[in-house]
């Protein structure tokens, strides 16, 4: 038996590494487990090419709560801003003022559309009919009374008001980038609530150094009190003794399993995972059940571009293009025009996101890199002459560190604490309603450590 802790944290991604800072800031001796070399799970860094490409989430909420974790623990999260936001019609570009920028996606509509001739499907009729007062009255409604809504999705909600295929496909992109599903999937009151809860993309901020730097700054944090961080260390098992979570096994980088005695578990590596680890012992039927129906892992597309001339957002503008009518691509950051320095000298580096069709069902990774590739060129037709992909990664369904491993939204979503006394689950698959992304595993380390402090005394 090894030495024993108070707290063994499974994953240093965001859910786990914040959930272990927290933690030791309250004098708990912790040890992290990662399967991986390095820290972060999805929310990191690589670098190709000298190009560091960031893996996970690009953005982080300044008002959000992993922000809040850096400032609880007396660290200062490297951020720079990237706020601007533009929709991208077909290959033309449209800036979206920073205030009501659902509502003037109404406008850029009328535009785009009655550029040919369709302003008449959605025209002063719908900006009346779905202007800023009923924007706002909806976002209310998701709060208080989400059944209010009927069930209906994002497309049927807007179906109500156009069939306008320009402002279907700005709100699929919305929805794809905001709730990480697509319109005609997702319901209209998580999408609403949303809104509500995160402002949208009001307050957001690129890692200058890129997304492992951060994520680094939180080990070092750990490492720094009387606890510890294995690298390499992927866990094999979760003892359970009288419905309590006893130990962890876990190959001690990469070598032979040695046991960790501890007081209690957090696990950032999913649910399912999770259940698997502790042998299912003393999990409920319906437990297991709702792990089955309700995490639904997604498949996605991430590429980056570097290109010798600008693409996207070509004025230099700090932010990112939402895009609509293209096959797959939904969302270009262009990150040098925020933080120059993840890419050499005189290149410009892009993160563009794809999405297949559904994201209810695997993908074919092949015809999903074609499809995006196509988008591509349609979008820059000089692109062979002046860009190239330097990383494209075909994340499916089965992927271990797919990065939508459910949906971004409260029914699809597990509580944080499982049948198991004193181990809790973190990260995507259980997040608070409202909360999605890295944001809401943040969220979720404050909820879990607060739950440990009621049960558990640091020694």
């Amino acid at each position: 038996m090894a030495e024993k802790y108070d707290l063994v944290v499974i994953g240093s991604g965001m859910g786990g590494l914040s959930s272990a800072a927290l933690a030791v800031k309250k004098g708990y001796k912790t040890l992290v487990l990662e399967s991986l070399g390095q820290v972060g799970g999805r929310y990191s860094t690589f670098e190709v090419e000298g190009c560091k490409c960031l893996t996970g989430a690009c953005v982080i909420h300044y008002s959000g709560w992993v922000p809040k974790v850096f400032k609880e623990v007396g660290l200062k999260m490297e951020l720079r801003d990237a706020q601007e936001v533009f929709y991208n019609v077909e290959g033309e570009e449209f800036p979206v003022p920073l205030e009501n920028r659902v509502t003037a996606l109404f406008d850029i509509c009328n535009r785009a559309a009655g550029a040919s001739g369709k302003a008449k499907n959605i025209g002063a009729g719908l900006v009346k009919e779905v202007g800023s007062k009923k924007l706002s009255g909806m976002f209310g409604k998701a709060v208080m009374d989400p059944k209010g809504l009927g069930g209906l999705t994002i497309k049927e909600w807007l179906m109500q008001y156009t069939d306008d295929p320009v402002a279907h496909g700005l709100f699929d992109s919305l929805s794809v980038g905001w709730v990480v599903a697509h319109s005609y999937e997702i319901p209209a009151s998580e999408y609403f609530q949303f809104m509500a809860t995160m402002k949208g993309m009001n307050d957001i901020g690129l890692s200058p150094q890129g997304n492992k730097y951060n994520m680094e700054m939180l080990a070092g944090y750990v490492k720094n009190g009387k606890s510890d961080i294995w690298l390499g260390s992927p866990v094999t098992k979760i003892n359970i003794k009288n419905k309590q979570a006893t130990s962890v096994v876990c190959k001690k980088e990469g070598g032979e399993e040695v046991e960790i005695e501890c007081n209690a578990v957090i696990s950032n590596c999913g649910p399912t995972l999770t259940a698997q680890l502790a042998d299912q012992v003393d999990y409920s039927e319906e437990y297991l059940r709702d792990m089955r129906v309700k995490l639904r892992p997604i498949p996605t597309v991430m590429m980056h571009v570097a290109s010798n001339e600008k693409l996207a957002m070509a004025g230099g503008e700090h932010g990112m293009e939402l895009v609509s009518g293209m096959r797959r691509i939904m969302c270009a950051v262009p990150l040098t025009n925020s933080c120059p320095e993840l890419a050499p000298k005189d290149t410009f580096l892009y993160h563009f996101v794809g999405m297949p069709k559904s994201t209810l069902v695997p993908m074919d990774p092949e015809e999903e890199i074609r499809q995006c590739m196509a988008d591509l060129h349609d979008l820059y037709p000089n692109f062979d002459n002046v860009a190239k992909v330097v990383s494209i990664e075909a994340r499916n369904c089965d992927d271990n560190l797919n990065y939508g491993r459910s949906w971004q939204a409260a029914p699809y979503q597990m509580p944080r604490e499982t049948p198991i006394k004193n181990l809790w689950c973190v990260g995507d698959g259980n997040q608070s309603r409202g909360y999605v992304g890295t944001s809401g595993c943040a969220e979720g380390a404050f909820k879990a450590v607060d739950a440990l402090k009621k049960t558990v005394k640091p020694s």
